[in-house]
């Protein structure tokens, strides 16, 4: 059975947390989890998003809390899935091992293929900083195959 995981990250900046936790419940209904890539600024993003699926979380910058694992990996549908915030240089041993690396931190949207990992960013929720975007993902896993569907907030 496929699996589908809600995708969002690098949630800071100028915005109410509210409106963002209620269009995270339209655009993520019906996801199995969801995965949040860093960076929330308020921790009641956190406590929304974990209302509305299981919640999976990586340590970012903003805030850098140590009680959230720097990385995770997971085995999900025959595909090796790893999450950090920063993405990870070039070469880096740890995402050898990965089908796909989902990160954070740049601010701006990644599907892209290096080698053999497909590397994911999903941009920023909020259009925090620099960037124009508001966006988020829903990653459908279904025996080895990842299929990515960009959403608009």
């Amino acid at each position: 059975m496929p699996v589908r995981l809600g995708v969002i990250g690098d949630t800071q900046g100028r915005f109410q947390v509210d409106p963002l936790i209620a269009r995270c419940r339209d655009v993520f209904a019906g996801v199995d989890e969801i995965w949040h890539a860093g960076d929330w600024q308020y921790p009641e993003v956190l406590d929304g998003l974990q209302g509305l699926a299981p919640l999976t979380v990586v340590n970012g910058n903003a805030p850098d809390d140590p009680r959230y694992p720097m990385q995770v990996v997971r085995e999900i549908e025959g595909l090796r899935l790893g999450m950090v915030h920063r993405p990870p240089s070039p070469g880096d041993a740890w995402t050898g091992a990965l089908d796909i690396c989902i990160h954070g931190h740049t601010h701006r949207w990644r599907d892209e293929v290096v080698g053999a990992v497909r590397f994911i960013n999903v941009s920023t929720a909020t259009g925090a900083w620099f960037s124009r975007d508001r966006s988020a993902a829903v990653l459908t896993l279904d025996a080895g195959r990842a299929d990515l569907q960009r959403l608009e907030l």
